[in-house]
């Protein structure tokens, strides 16, 4: 839009409420008035309330099918549980007069009530002590549950006030909702999840608004209009519960995850070891050789690195399997291995290339790398096995330095098995 067009847009708006105010004015005079459109349908709050209880709990229920543990099956029933307690007195109060300050009910909804208000505590407590744990219900919970349902029973049968089963029931539910807090509280202490701090939040939340409205309905004598304006409390408690259950269920899914990942690694890693690694003296097999050539080869060529290879082979090793045994003759391998393991570098590579013979991959010179050799040889002669063996066990090493335009590992390794036996030829004479 150019400036004029945006000057000429102004100067429109500037004029219209110009002209609007005195219309307005006029009309503040004459007492103009706006409808109020009439309710279609009358909210109700414990009905509405009771109906999205029932959200968390099919949520819960189709969690617990992707993610089947007890603790989310239990919070679950616990949704459910709450649903019904809310519905039930949406259905049954109301009844006559005496319902403009009070919640009447009958014994069936009163039973139903104390019931579900007593499996809400429970469900509460066991989601929160059976994560990551054995979904077992200790004795004293179980036996008061049991009390608690049949006491409720035959009060609502038997009994002529309500009281003498709402206020136990209640009174249970809450104790076991603040158990319910300090169990998510030890779940966040020990894992470190943000959602086991909100549940725990959020059911001690409950069971404090819980108490001040027990408190406040035994002031007055019965379930009135105090009570229930402090309950409502409930839904900011019961929204963060709800939201700390499911984030909980997500965050035990994603480090499951992160630990059948690492775990998957580490298992992947320890069968490429032993793909690469000869399981009798631990050195690398010539498998791994081929699979570095290219990349040790390019730095050698790159950054004109200086690289050498050994040949390394135990002389009269047919003698020791056939006079001492092939026990000792491994023994004397995984001697040699460790001996080559111990004196090369990080930066160097040991291969048993097959039977008794070994191929070093050095990065070093020519002369350091016969300096090499020569340490080699007499670790290896030093070595407690070969003192106890017949005299002529010794090694021979040939040693060849690896040009910078090598494209091929093979040629070499053949030369260095020739410098190998032309030693081993020369010791011989």
């Amino acid at each position: 839009m150019t400036p004029a067009a945006r000057r000429t847009r102004f100067a429109l708006i500037a004029l219209l409420l110009l002209v609007s105010t005195p219309l307005l004015a006029e009309a503040a005079q004459d007492g103009w008035s706006l409808a109020r459109p009439a309710p279609i349908a009358t909210l109700q709050i414990r009905k509405l309330v009771g109906y999205v209880m029932l959200v968390p709990a099919g949520t819960l229920f189709l969690l617990y099918l992707f993610r089947p543990r007890p603790y989310v099956l239990a919070g679950a029933f616990g949704w459910a549980a709450c649903s019904i307690m809310l519905l039930v007195l949406s259905f049954d109060s109301g009844a006559g007069d005496a319902a403009a300050d009070t919640i009447t009910a009958g014994r069936l909804a009163t039973g139903a009530w104390c019931a579900s208000a007593l499996i809400f505590g429970v469900a509460l407590r066991c989601a929160s002590v059976w994560f990551r744990s054995p979904s077992v219900m200790s004795r004293s919970l179980r036996w008061a549950l049991a009390g608690a349902l049949a006491w409720t029973a035959f009060g609502a049968a038997m009994l002529s006030r309500p009281g003498a089963i709402v206020a136990p029931a209640f009174a249970l539910m809450t104790a076991w909702h603040a158990r319910g807090a300090f169990g998510y509280f030890a779940v966040a202490r020990r894992y470190k999840f943000v959602g086991a701090w909100l549940a725990g939040a959020g059911v001690l939340g409950i069971a404090t608004v819980n108490s001040v409205a027990l408190v406040v309905a035994v002031a007055n004598d019965g379930i009135g209009p105090a009570s229930t304006n402090v309950a409502y409390f409930n839904f900011l408690a019961a929204a963060l519960l709800i939201l700390g259950m499911h984030l909980l269920i997500f965050e035990d899914v994603i480090e499951e995850l992160r630990h059948a990942a690492a775990e998957l690694a580490r298992s992947r890693d320890e069968m490429k070891a032993m793909a690469v690694t000869d399981p009798l003296t631990r050195c690398y097999n010539r498998r791994l050789l081929y699979e570095i050539a290219e990349h040790e080869l390019e730095q050698h060529r790159r950054y004109n690195l200086p690289l050498s290879i050994l040949y390394i082979d135990v002389d009269h090793f047919k003698a020791i399997n056939d006079t001492r045994g092939h026990h000792t003759g491994d023994e004397v391998l995984k001697t040699l291995g460790a001996i080559l393991r111990e004196l090369t570098r990080q930066a160097d590579y040991v291969f048993r290339w097959g039977g008794d013979e070994f191929v070093v991959l050095l990065s070093a010179a020519e002369a350091d790398a016969m300096l090499k050799a020569q340490q080699v040889r007499q670790a290896f002669l030093e070595s407690a096995i070969v003192g106890n063996l017949p005299d002529g066990v010794d090694l021979s090493i040939g040693c060849v330095p690896v040009p910078p335009e090598t494209r091929d590992f093979d040629p070499l390794i053949d030369q260095a098995d020739r410098e190998m036996y032309r030693r081993k030829r020369t010791l011989a004479s």
